[in-house]
């Protein structure tokens, strides 16, 4: 339906910032909680409660994942992750973004899309709460196959966000500690 890919669109562009906690599940049985900030473009942070000692920080260019227990980081360009398309500048429905599948109902509406320019790296589907739109989860399906689902719990759009949010200087992350991934 083009009217709703179209308004799925629109609202995705006009999504500045995000302060939620979320629930996160995979088809593997695994389970997390934590806090999860968006400030578009390009800013996320998912802050997972213990026992889980990860904090993922995307920074407009690169997408860092940090183990606080192992005091390990690892890098990942941001627009190699399908994170990528949630927080992307201008999002479009359209070109090397292929909408595999639309399903509305009285209440949600889920668009399920896929970069091409990505290969196998996976889909990503979007569930909004409908009259008005506003995102609730995402699931993102990975090139094997396996679904990890976050739910968004309370979340709060158009927030203020603490400046420093996205810095992770309190990581002790430096270059020659990571690893960056190709």
């Amino acid at each position: 339906d083009i009217s709703t890919i179209v308004r799925v669109e629109d609202y995705l562009n006009q999504l500045g910032s995000v302060r939620s906690r979320f629930v996160q599940l995979s088809s593997e049985g695994d389970y997390a909680e934590g806090e999860l900030l968006v400030d578009r473009p390009g800013m996320l942070r998912f802050e997972y409660d213990p026992p889980h000692p990860v904090v993922m920080i995307a920074d407009g260019a690169f997408l860092l994942y940090y183990d606080k227990e192992l005091k390990q980081s690892t890098f990942i360009p941001l627009w190699e992750t399908p994170l990528w398309f949630l927080v992307k500048e201008q999002i479009s429905l359209s070109g090397n973004i292929e909408v595999t599948d639309v399903v509305t109902d009285r209440a949600t509406v889920a668009v399920t899309v896929k970069d091409n320019d990505l290969g196998d790296v996976g889909a990503i589907t979007l569930v909004f709460s409908d009259q008005p739109l506003a995102l609730r989860k995402w699931t993102i399906t990975d090139a094997q196959g396996i679904t990890t689902q976050i739910a968004l719990v309370n979340p709060e759009f158009g927030v203020e966000l603490a400046e420093d949010a996205f810095d992770y200087s309190d990581l002790n992350v430096h270059a020659g500690g990571g690893q960056k991934r190709r």
